[in-house]
């Protein structure tokens, strides 16, 4: 019998209305938002990024992962414009976004849904999942928002050890 592929995140779409199990790196800076531009079901993350150009992170902590079994990562994004000219998303597991580098990207598209994925093989059954999201303008004042929708962190017989 083949085993599945099951999503190790919980509230992947935010579809609970509520930000929890995610926690934000601030207060205030990750808003759980209702809206017909969601990607997928009716609600979506609204990640605002720091002043001066600096990121805000969103993390979850994951359990139940099997070590050295690849993972495939995947997230909609959207940029939504206001004086940044681009912003930078990375994805990371663990406490090291060197060693723990999931998948990265420059977004200067704005008010458009895209895919950003990766692979990664976690090295514990346990592991912190983030999402950092950083704006680039010419004015330090500015603070860029990104939106977050369908993470997906899904490795073959995950179902097995979870009630996902």
């Amino acid at each position: 019998m083949a085993l599945s592929a099951c999503n190790a995140v919980l509230n992947p779409s935010f579809e609970t209305g509520l930000l929890a199990p995610w926690f934000p790196s601030a207060v205030n800076v990750a808003k759980v938002s209702n809206a017909t531009s969601a990607y997928d079901g009716d609600y979506y993350l609204n990640l605002q990024t720091a002043y001066g150009n600096r990121g805000n992170t969103v993390s979850q902590h994951l359990k139940h992962l099997k070590p050295q079994t690849e993972y495939d990562f995947s997230v909609q994004l959207q940029v939504l414009s206001g004086g940044v000219e681009f912003c930078s998303v990375y994805v990371y597991m663990g406490h090291n976004a060197t060693t723990g580098k999931v998948a990265s990207a420059d977004i200067s598209t704005f008010g458009e849904w895209q895919a950003l994925t990766g692979t990664y093989k976690p090295k514990r059954h346990e592991g912190t999942l983030s999402i950092v999201a950083a704006c680039d303008s010419e004015d330090s004042s500015v603070t860029g928002n990104v939106l977050i929708d369908a993470v997906s962190f899904t490795g073959t017989g995950h179902c097995k050890s979870t009630s996902n």
